[in-house]
C-alpha cells in the first residue's frame, strides 16, 4: 500500500488524509492500483469530483462500497461552502467562500460595458489591497 504523509491543515487542525483534490489523475490510477483496484476507475472518481461535484464518495455510486470506503479512510474530499453571497446594482457579485479549516476566500465577479472580469483568491487573505474585496483586511495566511 502506498503510505500517505500528514498534511498540516492549519497549527491547530491537522490531517493525516490528504485531499483527494491535491493529486492528479496519474496519481490516483497509481494509487488505485497499489491498493489493488483498476486503474480506469480514476477517471470515474474525476468525474464524479469535477463535473457531478459530489461532496462526499458515497456518492460515487458507480464504485464498489469497499472502494469508497478506502478513498474515506485514505483521502479527505474537501469542498467551498459558499458563506456569503451579495449581488450589488451594478450586477457585481461577490462571493465569501468558507474553506474545510474554516478559513475563507473571497471571489468577485465585476459587470463591465466592455465585458465582465473576475478575481479569484487562490489563498487565505492578499496583498494586492482592491478596494471592492475584503481579502486584505486579515493579512496574508501563509503555511506553517
Amino acid at each position: 500500500m502506498t503510505e500517505l504523509k500528514k498534511t498540516k491543515i492549519r497549527k491547530e487542525l491537522r490531517t493525516e488524509r490528504p485531499s483527494i483534490y491535491s493529486f492528479e489523475l496519474d496519481e490516483i490510477k497509481q494509487w488505485l492500483t497499489d491498493n489493488g483496484e483498476k486503474p480506469f476507475r480514476a477517471a470515474q472518481i474525476f468525474e464524479w469530483l469535477y463535473e457531478k461535484r459530489v461532496t462526499s464518495f458515497d456518492e460515487m455510486t458507480n464504485l464498489s462500497k469497499e472502494l469508497r470506503e478506502k478513498l474515506n479512510t485514505h483521502f479527505v474530499l474537501t469542498t467551498l461552502k459558499t458563506a456569503v453571497k451579495q449581488t450589488s446594482q451594478d450586477g457585481t457579485m461577490k462571493f465569501l467562500f468558507e474553506l474545510h479549516d474554516g478559513y475563507t476566500i473571497e471571489t468577485v465577479l465585476m459587470r463591465h460595458e466592455y465585458g465582465n472580469s473576475v478575481c479569484v483568491t487562490t489563498q487565505v487573505g492578499c496583498r494586492i489591497g482592491c478596494t471592492f474585496c475584503a481579502s486584505t483586511l486579515g493579512g496574508l495566511k501563509t503555511k506553517s
